[in-house]
């Protein structure tokens, strides 16, 4: 009876120190990315005039994230419009004159190509006066303003860093031995550690090379929708 109970013990705390291993083994440290971030910068020398979204502050695609003064710009632009309808009156009076053998052809070239000038520096204008305004290129979050309004930029200056909303995912880094039974699809529990809240995920891919050293491989999931309580930096552990 003695040598019973010390086997069903051992037994016990074998299967009680296996579950802990296993449930060791099927957990990992994770780190949340986003597939959209950048920094953008300026393609004019120009004055900030607002910067309506805030650091940490959700925009929609195409709102606007910062405006400059162009005033000048407008002004240029206005002057080529001028420009463009001088030469296309010329260039119709040249038309009347060479029908009624006023001027020869060269006249009416040369209208022409005038014409064509100026309608090619309008649109330089134009696409100047439309760099006066960045437009969010994506649904997402202010994440940090290099700037402040008022101050004076110059060209390539970089201004904004966005994040996207909804294309956050996670990283982690598991085992090589996992390979014998992690696939694409495969669900986990996320716990994050900065809120204390839970997510669900699935893997989403593979990497394709074994860190020899480490014996490890690089694993990315997607979470099963979008969650606005996560951001990009956040960290925690994934449970399979």
């Amino acid at each position: 009876m003695k040598k019973l109970y010390i086997f069903l013990t051992t037994t016990c705390c074998f299967l009680f120190l296996f579950k802990s291993v296993i449930a060791e083994e099927l957990s990992t440290r994770i780190l949340i990315t986003s597939t959209e971030e950048a920094t953008l910068s300026s393609e004019i020398a120009a004055k900030v005039l607002s910067i309506p979204v805030k650091t940490g502050n959700l925009f929609n695609e195409s709102d606007t994230l910062i405006k400059f003064d162009c005033s000048f710009f407008e002004a240029q632009k206005d002057v080529v419009e001028s420009e463009l309808e001088s030469a296309k009156v010329t260039l119709k009076s040249n038309q009347d004159l060479v029908l009624m053998r006023a001027i020869g052809d060269y006249e009416v070239q040369l209208s022409k190509i005038a014409v064509e000038q100026a309608e090619a520096e309008l649109k330089i204008a134009k696409l100047n006066t439309d760099r006066c305004i960045i437009r969010a290129p994506y649904d997402g979050r202010m994440s940090d303003i290099f700037v402040n309004e008022f101050e004076s930029i110059e060209r390539q200056q970089p201004l904004l860093k966005i994040i996207g909303s909804g294309s956050l995912e996670a990283k982690l880094m598991v085992s090589s031995k996992w390979l014998s039974w992690i696939t694409v699809g495969y669900p986990m529990q996320i716990v994050i550690d900065e809120n204390g809240l839970v997510y669900q995920a699935k893997v989403s891919s593979i990497g394709a090379n074994i860190d020899p050293v480490s014996q490890t491989i690089d694993i990315t999931a997607k979470f099963d929708k979008n969650y606005d309580t996560l951001l990009s930096g956040m960290s925690g552990t994934a449970t399979f």
